[in-house]
């Protein structure tokens, strides 16, 4: 039995909480509620006291077996970006991919990072998260557009995570259908069963450039045109589907599936995603690759569950959450519709994509019954209010993290 207390305590889904704490017992938060009463109630606890107490941060869409790339050039060129990534990931061996996930995820730790949702599509990785600390969500991602090859690389993946029982320690496994220009609609339909059958997880790349807008609605452009002949589809016969991809998957986008990106969206597609689980925004990655920003304030407003990622460091750089919502927060006033508020950003980054990666009841917020991964931070909080300690949060980053904890134990 422990007690984690602050001067403030933000929960996210409740108001802050001046003189605050948290009674850990056996990795879960037993109580919440303010420090005075606690200590009386627990006299025999050990205390720990911060200036500051939020909730461990969930980085709701990564690509770690890509850590050991660096930014990669063709900055707005998305195709050509494309072409580089694949023949660069071509060349990593396992143990270059093992060896770089499980340095990022100690830094993720140490960024106060404590869970993700990561896509792979290496069976190491497997490994890596199933060793790891952090309670995440390994979406297995599946490509394919040749109907004779679908239900093979179904029956490889329902084999190797059966193996797994689809648990990973701390971690859960989900699936992942790639984008519509790499994944057919069969594939879609058939990932959808798999998953709800087995309560799996369910998340996918959608409408992140126009060049996906033009394959899949017109049937050609440079996807077609490039990226197919550099990974042997040259032949692929391509239906102009005269929809735009989320018109594409509308009959599967519901609550069981979250969506990344959604940065080429008509009001028509907004309502269609509104249905989704959450959309998973990667501004970084947007504005290198496309030099756009997702129509986020409308999705809010719309009551749509935003939650955020760094995308990989092919395209983002690194995986420092904190730098991606710094970028929101230093543009915030340039998202299309209204500004977007310091506290908004900081829910994305919690509670928000504790929903993206089906994990919202465990993490994200501080609650009873929640597992307690915490952050204690030393920041002077001049005023009560929930935008003006967020902005503050999100500014000093982990210049102020002073620790974090970890089924209530403190890494």
């Amino acid at each position: 039995m422990k007690i984690i207390s602050a001067e403030l305590v933000l929960p996210i889904t409740a108001p802050l909480i001046k003189n605050g704490a948290v009674v850990i017992e056996k990795g879960r938060i037993r109580e919440l509620g303010f420090r005075r009463e606690l200590k009386r109630k627990y006299p025999g606890a050990e205390e720990f006291h911060y200036p500051l107490l939020i909730p461990g941060l969930v980085n709701a869409h990564t690509h770690l077996e890509l850590s050991s790339l660096s930014l990669l050039g063709h900055q707005n060129d998305f195709v050509s970006w494309l072409v580089e990534l694949v023949r660069r990931k071509r060349g990593l061996s396992p143990g270059q991919i093992k060896k770089s996930a499980e340095k990022e995820l100690k830094k993720c730790l140490e960024l106060g990072i404590t869970s993700l949702g990561d896509i792979v599509s290496e069976p190491i990785m497997l490994e890596v998260h199933r060793s790891s600390l952090l309670f995440s969500v390994v979406f297995w991602e599946l490509l394919g557009r040749e109907k004779e090859q679908i239900q093979a690389k179904i029956e490889q993946a329902k084999s190797l995570l059966a193996g797994y029982n689809y648990h990973l320690n701390n971690s859960r496994i989900g699936l992942s259908p790639h984008t519509p220009y790499t994944a057919s609609l069969e594939l879609y339909q058939k990932l959808k069963q798999w998953a709800e059958g087995k309560d799996l997880p369910l998340c996918t790349h959608l409408a992140e450039s126009e060049e996906e807008l033009e394959l899949v609605k017109y049937g050609r452009g440079r996807i077609k045109q490039e990226l197919y002949p550099f990974v042997g589809w040259g032949d692929l016969k391509v239906r102009p589907w005269e929809k735009s991809p989320c018109e594409l998957l509308a009959e599967m986008i519901d609550d069981r599936v979250s969506l990344v990106h959604c940065l080429e969206v008509s009001d028509s597609d907004l309502e269609i995603i509104s249905r989704a689980r959450a959309v998973i925004h990667c501004p970084r990655s947007n504005l290198y690759l496309s030099g756009k920003l997702a129509r986020i304030p409308e999705m809010l407003d719309m009551g749509i569950v935003v939650g955020l990622g760094t995308d990989s460091p092919a395209s983002a750089g690194d995986n420092n959450l904190w730098k991606e919502m710094q970028e929101v927060l230093s543009r915030a006033g340039e998202y299309p519709g209204r500004e977007i508020k310091p506290y908004e950003i900081l829910k994305m980054a919690t509670i928000g994509s504790a929903r993206a990666i089906f994990r919202e009841k465990e993490l994200g917020s501080i609650e009873p019954g929640k597992i307690a991964n915490l952050l204690g931070m030393n920041i002077n909080i001049p005023r009560y209010n929930v935008d003006t300690i967020s902005s503050l949060i999100i500014s000093n980053g982990t210049q102020a993290l002073e620790a974090v904890f970890i089924r209530g134990k403190q890494f």
